[in-house]
């Protein structure tokens, strides 16, 4: 039975009812958890590790765990150091935010903890808007466009600043 829990933890980041029991935090995403190790998430998790091709390689790669299309992981010489959501997956944060959400709603759910920069590609009023805790050593990144609906969240350590994967 135990070697169940991890997988119907799994499974219920696939469905919009379920999600509330797998959580996105800066920690990870029910037993994907930030600082486990690329190869256990591959044997436990169904993570499929991209192949070398010049844009991924052992010292940064990003990972997709086919079943939940929208969820990525990325790992740093093996360590799974990011985890990111985006369209179509319906996951939502332990503050219920999720693809979508306003940034208004992000702003209110964290106040002024919250870090506010320009986006990298889109223009004004686009934002980056970032959370850290644990003395910028965790922390979660939401990316709400022009018309402030969040398209991407990621979740991890200092890598969740990185604009394109792993740059």
């Amino acid at each position: 039975m135990r070697g169940w829990i991890p997988l119907l933890v799994l499974l219920a980041i696939g469905s919009a009812p379920a999600a509330a029991a797998a959580a996105l935090t800066p920690f990870g995403l029910g037993p994907l958890k930030i600082g486990m190790r690329e190869a256990d998430a591959a044997k436990r998790l169904g993570l499929h590790i991209a192949a070398d091709d010049g844009a991924n390689s052992f010292d940064c790669r990003v990972d997709e765990i086919p079943r939940y299309p929208g969820l990525y992981a990325m790992a740093e010489r093996g360590v799974i150091t990011r985890i990111t959501i985006g369209e179509p997956n319906r996951l939502r944060t332990d503050r219920g935010l999720g693809i979508g959400s306003m940034e208004a709603d992000v702003r209110r759910a964290y106040g002024r903890t919250l870090k506010i920069a320009t986006a990298a590609y889109d223009d004004e009023p686009a934002h980056d808007l970032t959370f850290w805790i644990a003395g910028k050593k965790r922390g979660i990144l939401y990316e709400p466009d022009q018309q402030g609906r969040v398209t991407f969240i990621r979740a991890g350590g200092s890598s969740i600043q990185y604009v394109e994967g792993c740059l």
